[in-house]
């Protein structure tokens, strides 16, 4: 017998005992007009709680790898034994404060109570891989409708496992249902009330429940009734068990939910047939039931597994080129005609390599990249990648936008804002920045750890004025400085030659034009939002803090 096998054996053996014992001390508990503050209902309450911690340790028992069946029993019949003891103790605590002259239902409950201790006690004292073996019953003769027969081995039909709970007040009719499930293969739990049988369902998940219709205190319909409209056991299958063949009746629990009817005196032959089929059908649904939650988890795992890759995606690539790759494999070529290139490059950066340890260098470099990354972002701009100590970016592609020299220079002086505010004792890095505007071609080539990136003449010029320029500022071409000067005061700086040997003209950005400074009502702000509305049709993405403190002084002045 392997593990699994033990331990189905020991829920077998147990469960039903430590269900008695709960049932028991909660009648008892309600029944017998003892204040919810007594010390018997407080010793009740603690006889339930360890019962309850019984029935969690046959149900779900410790692990223990690569060992014998003996071995895996002894490792809780132990701690079973003294739990079984220490609630016998606590019931004969009860038992004790039991007044003299109680009612003679509270003195039969006692009684009950007593008689499931002492089982559940001998169970455990008495529990071995032998024992568990043999706890199913042998097949024993049964009565059917008077007459007197061997129970059939319904030839063709496989034993059908099953936890039932047979709700019952007479005890007759509990043992003779009970006998006839066991030599079927079933698990089987008694309850003699549907207050009892409540408490069992809502403790142990059951696979079919026979039900009787008459019962003391809460009938068999309201039992019904309670089950349905619970979302943990609206599924479970119940058969109605009856003496009264009243029609009415019948269809009445049919309505309500119940699976199926027997009438009394039981037919042994259609008992088991409507058990074997309702319990089938359980199964299967369970086994549904399971199949649909792991596919929901698959599924949910494949979504976020997407997601993930998604993720990674657009951090490597543009929105519109990342689905265009997903949906095509490839990307194709394409032509920019008017675009803004921006590098920055950080000034005294090979300084500190000299004297900063790797680690605390890649720290400093990633905390300043980090923040222009933001910058970016907020002004709805392309990060193209990084070159060393090298930022570059762009504006107007891959989707094209009429503001994207201004938004560049704004996300640029931004970016200096950034640097200054970053600077601590450690580094005080400044940057160096060149902008132009022009045509590009952008692409991703190669096959491996694929990359956005843009080739031309304007890539190049860009490249050129960062290298010109001074630390601090921000260099223009004369194209970026045709497109921008209506928003920003530009000062023209000695010509650059180019790689053909040509000379062109380059422009220093000095802050906010000077037609919007003069704004007699000092609302330069407004004017230049105002201003870039009318130029490009849409709001201005974000206004750098440090021309807004550029204009308060020009204004105090």
């Amino acid at each position: 017998m392997v593990d699994r096998d033990v331990f189905r054996g020991l829920r077998q053996y147990f469960r039903g005992p430590i269900h008695q014992v709960i049932s028991y001390a909660e009648i008892l508990a309600e029944d017998s007009g003892i204040t919810p503050d007594s010390q018997i209902n407080c010793l009740l309450s603690r006889v339930i709680a360890e019962c309850e911690s019984v029935l969690r340790l046959v149900i779900v028992p410790p692990k223990i790898e690569r060992q014998t069946a003996d071995t895996l029993l002894d490792s809780v019949k132990t701690r079973l034994v003294g739990e079984c003891n220490h609630i016998r103790l606590l019931t004969e605590e009860v038992v004790a404060l039991i007044p003299a002259g109680s009612s003679p239902t509270v003195a039969q409950d006692v009684e009950k109570l007593e008689r499931a201790v002492g089982i559940l006690e001998r169970n455990a004292i008495n529990l071995t891989v032998a024992a568990l073996t043999g706890a199913t019953p042998v097949r024993a003769p049964a009565q059917v409708d008077g007459a007197s027969l061997e129970l059939p081995a319904a030839p063709g039909v496989g034993v059908q496992r099953g936890l039932v709970l047979i709700v019952d007040d007479d005890e007759d009719n509990r043992i003779i249902l009970s006998r006839r499930l066991l030599a079927d293969g079933c698990e089987v739990m008694l309850a003699e009330s549907g207050r009892q049988a409540l408490r069992i369902l809502r403790r142990c998940p059951c696979d079919l429940v026979l039900l009787d219709i008459m019962l003391p205190e809460i009938d068999g319909i309201a039992v019904l009734r309670e089950i349905k409209k619970s979302p943990e056991l609206q599924d479970l299958p119940v058969i109605m068990m009856t003496a009264d063949d009243n029609l009415e009746t019948i269809v009445r629990c049919v309505k309500m939910g119940a699976s199926d009817y027997l009438l009394k005196p039981f037919n042994s032959v259609l008992l088991r047939a409507r058990a074997r089929a309702l319990l089938e059908g359980k199964r299967l649904r369970d086994a549904e039931k399971k199949r649909e939650k792991e596919l929901k988890t698959a599924l949910a795992e494949v979504e976020q597994q997407r997601q993930a890759t998604q993720h990674v995606l657009l951090n490597i690539l543009p929105p519109m080129i990342a689905e265009e790759l997903k949906n095509h494999g490839a990307i194709q070529p394409m032509y920019f005609e008017d675009v803004t290139i921006v590098f920055a490059d950080i000034v005294g950066f090979t300084l500190s390599t000299e004297r900063l340890p790797a680690d605390e260098l890649v720290q400093h470099l990633h905390k300043y990249f980090s923040a222009f990354d933001e910058i970016v972002r907020r002004y709805g701009l392309e990060k193209l990648k990084t070159i060393g100590d090298c930022y570059m970016f762009a504006g107007g592609l891959p989707v094209r936008c009429p503001s994207h020299p201004v938004d560049c220079v704004l996300a640029a002086l931004e970016m200096l804002d950034a640097a200054k505010a970053l600077g601590d004792e450690t580094v005080s890095w400044d940057l160096r920045i060149g902008v132009h505007t022009g045509p590009v071609i952008a692409g991703v080539v190669g096959i491996h750890k694929f990359a956005f990136d843009i080739w031309g003449d304007t890539v190049n010029f860009a490249s050129r004025l960062e290298s010109c320029g001074t630390a601090g500022r921000i260099n223009l071409s004369a194209s970026t400085h045709s497109r921008v000067k209506d928003f920003f005061a530009c000062e023209k700086r000695d010509k650059i030659t180019i790689r053909e040997g040509r000379e062109v003209d380059t422009y220093v950005v000095g802050g906010v034009s000077a037609s919007l400074l003069a704004r007699p009502d000092g609302r330069i702000v407004e004017a230049f939002k105002a201003r870039y509305q009318t130029y490009f049709s849409h709001d201005v993405p974000q206004f750098p803090s440090v021309l807004r403190l550029e204009m308060l002084s020009r204004v105090v002045a």
